[in-house]
């Protein structure tokens, strides 16, 4: 809800926005899509994808073991510290209706997401809500995560949906549904994080946004629990890989990775929105959607720095930075179909500069510049490929669906790196 505290910000040149209630999405009329239309717009995109099997995640087969340990009164985490709501949700579908049910409900959780995008910067006093959630929705690496037995868009639903509730002013419903969030995913945490401190940037919103904070790390560290006691009662469920290598390597990961997933023409749109971007926050003060964009921005980017494994972590960043974007001046049509179309278009077709010599740890590489197919029409060959095999974090269908990255698989699995 936009309050008096939060003035609506427009876009240079627009025409003045009304404030909308968190709930008025349905009704967008002039102000672009319904809510109806962006569901259909997802389905579109995502239902000739969910029966191509679970998926090319590498992590899905053990999500699978640990959904049946589930459904024998018994629990383990597919990976520290686990992803207990998402597991939780496999356990239940999967028996159902196997791989279509489970992706038709990862499906879902995306359609929300991006209602909730659209639904958010109505709510925060922006215009063109609709434009910024699909250029959510053309990112291949969205597509690909949440059209598969994984649990990055389940993370970014309930978070966003949190969010509303927030705004909507009911902190108790907000704070459930972002713990919820962080036990879809723990990094989701910085995101709830992110979300406090930007709408509690207002004193007369902290009291709200603290009670949604206690709520939510208390719900969230509740779904851990059963982590907890996998591990005897310790702490060592928190154990994880380290990402971090040297400087040189995480960073030289970081960049080829964000790289990779935006694409050239993404990259070269977004360089184009820079100065907006920039300049946009001369209005931290009053603006709490740009707070929330450019800190959530920041801080899962530096996440994914210190550990650059999957491109589909960079998920919550490419939420982020569509926000920064809509509460920019360069939020208006015309400007935000170009930035749907250069996203999508890395899903189509996409620029590798060079092939890393060591594909788990980009220690260096080849210099062989090729246009390849993206990451959207590979990872359908992938799953075409590999649907018939039972997912294993060995299978061939993860380093198959990274080759618009890291160049042909050659046989090899690869790992996260």
């Amino acid at each position: 809800m936009a309050s008096s505290a939060h003035p609506p910000v427009e876009a240079a040149g627009a025409a003045p926005a009304r404030a909308v209630e968190p709930g008025d999405g349905a009704h967008a009329g002039a102000d672009g899509w319904r809510d109806r239309t962006l569901v259909l717009v997802t389905a579109a995109v995502t239902l000739p994808l969910v029966w191509l099997g679970y998926g090319t995640d590498l992590d899905i087969g053990d999500v699978l073991e640990t959904a049946a340990l589930i459904r024998h009164g018994d629990y383990e985490p597919s990976r520290n510290p686990g992803v207990p709501v998402v597991e939780a949700i496999v356990a239940v579908l999967d028996p159902l209706g196997g791989h279509v049910l489970v992706n038709l409900a990862t499906a879902g959780a995306l359609a929300a997401t991006v209602v909730g995008i659209a639904r958010l910067v109505r709510a925060w006093g922006h215009r063109n809500g609709d434009l910024v959630a699909l250029s959510f929705l053309a990112s291949p690496v969205v597509v690909v995560a949440g059209t598969q037995t994984a649990d990055f868009v389940w993370a970014t639903a309930f978070a966003t949906w949190g969010a509303l509730a927030l705004l909507g002013r009911r902190p108790l419903v907000a704070g459930l549904l972002l713990g919820l969030a962080v036990g879809c995913r723990s990094s989701t945490l910085l995101l709830v994080g992110t979300l406090v401190v930007a709408v509690g940037w207002d004193r007369s919103e902290r009291r709200r946004a603290a009670v949604a904070a206690a709520v939510a790390l208390a719900s969230g560290a509740l779904l851990y629990v059963p982590a907890w006691l996998a591990y005897d009662r310790s702490f060592g469920f928190l154990e994880t890989t380290d990402g971090w290598v040297s400087l040189p390597n995480n960073l030289a990961r970081f960049l080829l990775k964000n790289f990779s997933v935006a694409g050239v023409a993404l990259t070269v749109v977004l360089a184009v929105a820079a100065p907006a971007l920039l300049r946009a926050l001369r209005r931290w003060g009053e603006d709490p959607m740009l707070r929330f964009a450019v800190l959530g921005f920041a801080a899962t980017e530096l996440l994914f720095l210190s550990m650059p494994w999957k491109p589909a972590h960079l998920v919550p960043c490419i939420l982020t930075l569509v926000l920064w974007v809509g509460a920019s001046a360069r939020n208006d049509r015309r400007f935000l179909w170009v930035l749907v179309a250069a996203t999508a278009l890395n899903g189509v077709v996409a620029f590798r500069p060079f092939v890393a010599d060591e594909p788990d740890t980009t220690g260096g590489g080849d210099l062989r510049p090729a246009l390849t197919l993206g990451w959207l029409v590979n990872d359908v060959r992938c799953r075409i490929e590999f649907m018939d095999e039972p997912p294993r974090i060995d299978s061939g269908a993860w380093a198959c669906t990274l080759e618009p990255m890291r160049g042909p698989a050659d046989g090899a699995t690869g790992g996260a790196g």
